[in-house]
């Protein structure tokens, strides 16, 4: 008896300008039969990211249409199952545990959980699902912003949940110029989608689903009080199924929190509770409600009503330790440090951070923070080294990677996070920026030492340069640091030049003479 042939996939990604994720997701889809890579005008090294996992990767081209662009991905695709997945995402389940319930003939569509991989701190975005398999001749992308797969026509659709499969997001952060950038070209995308659906008299879901993007484009433009109005208008035309519902009206409610009406905010919570796969998804959102509106108390009340963990019947996974920045934040407020400290090194063991840098160095302290940063899993450990740079040269910034390279000393990504810091132009700059040069170089990281960065800095003042410069020389015999050396002195100012020649006199003796 001949055996029944597994099924082929192919895992699809549209990309552009993706070389900080890229691999991490590539990786995690490279079980499969085929990946196509199509790219929509990246600048930086992705199409040579992607050609290290797949010979198929397409240079494509972008039209402001993420259904259209997937759909042109997708023809490119030679396997009977398509997995979608974005750069940013990676695939987590069982290969063949996949292909067993994929060939089992139960349905042509299967919807899997979208959520985060480590939460990022600040608001939480329960786990959505989605469809991401289908069959390749069953389905197509519609719809120009938060596309969704359809059915192609004279196929009946059958959707199953995929168990045991669900899809991370890695967690990372966009800059604040990124986001702006990405909610102006949403704004542009959802406001043409309407007026095309307009124009054509179309009405019912099809118009609900057109102004809730908009609703929610606008908010994300800055301008909340349009979106929050034409959220009004969706809710009470009825037309938007309960899936959609959910997620646009915990949108609406967080957006009305942020600005102050915190009656409205509960009225779209209350809306929320029938729309929702499970009660949890309500009583979460009175967690960041009570904590936008800074009652403590609240905030720990509503907290209770989150389990410890928790799967619905759409498959999404509830955590506690998601909502911890809200815990620890409240347990500091009410000034109950030892829970702080408790509730924090508990959430890095789950793998979350419970709050941004600036916040945890404020609201942890010093020793038990150390304790949290040893706690850490891995993926939380490099988010945290991210989020730090992000952040300059702060007193956070600088103590919290010093936490971390004295858990784990020598540890790359602590030390290549570092490099990215910048020092103050002072003394105790110097200090930091000769630490970490220390810590780099036991690393075996000459190229990237602090000190000799800030000597070659031509936006450091000339002093700082100088003094600088003569430590590396002197602590390190770095042949960079002379030549910058001389280049400092020679801008430093008249009136600061006995005072510089003092601070190198103890830096390193006898230098300035030579030099």
């Amino acid at each position: 008896m001949s055996r029944k042939p597994e099924p082929t996939i192919s895992a699809v990604l549209i990309v552009k300008d993706e070389e900080e994720c890229l691999a991490r997701s590539l990786e995690s889809v490279r079980w499969v039969d085929e990946i196509v890579v199509y790219d929509t005008g990246s600048t930086d090294r992705t199409v040579e990211i992607a050609r290290q996992f797949t010979d198929r990767v397409v240079q494509g081209y972008w039209d402001d249409d993420f259904g259209a662009a997937r759909n042109r991905a997708i023809a490119h695709a030679t396997g009977e199952w398509v997995l979608v997945v974005d750069a940013d995402e990676q695939f987590a389940g069982s290969p063949r545990t996949v292909r067993k319930h994929l060939g089992s003939g139960r349905a042509n569509f299967f919807m899997i959980p979208v959520g985060t991989q480590v939460v990022q701190p600040g608001t939480v975005d329960p786990p959505a699902t989605s469809v991401r398999f289908f069959r390749r001749s069953d389905g197509q992308y519609a719809g120009a912003l938060h596309e969704q797969v359809v059915d192609r026509p004279g196929v009946r659709r059958v959707v199953r949940p995929l168990p045991g499969a669900s899809i991370k997001h890695s967690g990372y952060s966009e800059g604040p110029e990124a986001m702006e950038a990405r909610f102006g070209r949403n704004l542009e995308i959802a406001e043409r989608e309407l007026a095309e659906v307009r124009a054509a008299g179309t009405g019912g879901y099809e118009l609900a689903t057109r102004e809730s993007n908009l609703a929610r484009s606008l908010v994300g433009a800055g301008r909340w009080e349009e979106g929050l109005e034409l959220g009004e208008r969706v809710h009470d035309g009825g037309a938007l199924p309960g899936v959609a519902m959910e997620s646009f009206a915990r949108a609406m409610a967080i957006t009305a929190a942020s600005h102050g009406d915190t009656a409205l905010a509960r009225v779209w919570a209350d809306r929320l509770r029938p729309a929702a796969a499970h009660p949890v998804w309500a009583d979460s959102l009175l967690v960041e409600l009570a904590a936008i509106e800074e009652d403590p108390l609240a905030t720990l009340d509503a907290l209770e009503l989150v389990p410890t963990t928790m799967v619905d019947e759409r498959g999404r996974q509830v955590r506690r330790a998601e909502y911890s920045r809200y815990e620890v934040w409240a347990l500091w407020k009410l000034g109950r440090t030892r829970d702080v400290r408790r509730a924090a090194v508990r959430a890095a063991a789950a793998g979350v951070l419970p709050g941004q840098p600036h916040e945890l160095w404020h609201w942890v302290g010093e020793e038990s923070l150390r304790e949290m940063v040893a706690a850490l899993t891995e993926d939380a450990w490099q988010l945290l080294g991210v989020l730090c740079t992000h952040m300059g040269a702060t007193d956070a910034a600088h103590g919290i990677l010093g936490l971390m390279a004295e858990v784990r000393p020598g540890d790359l990504t602590v030390l290549l996070c570092a490099r990215e810091l910048r020092f103050p132009a002072d003394l105790p700059g110097l200090e930091q920026a000769a630490s970490w040069s220390a810590r780099m170089r036991t690393a075996g990281l000459e190229e990237h030492c602090p000190l000799v960065a800030l000597a070659l800095d031509p936006g450091t003042p000339a002093p700082q340069r100088a003094r600088a410069a003569a430590l590396a020389h002197f602590a390190y015999g770095d042949p960079r640091a002379l030549p910058a050396l001389e280049d400092a002195l020679a801008a430093v100012a008249p009136e600061d030049e006995a005072e510089l020649a003092a601070h190198l006199d103890v830096l390193a003796p006898g230098l300035v003479q030579r030099a």
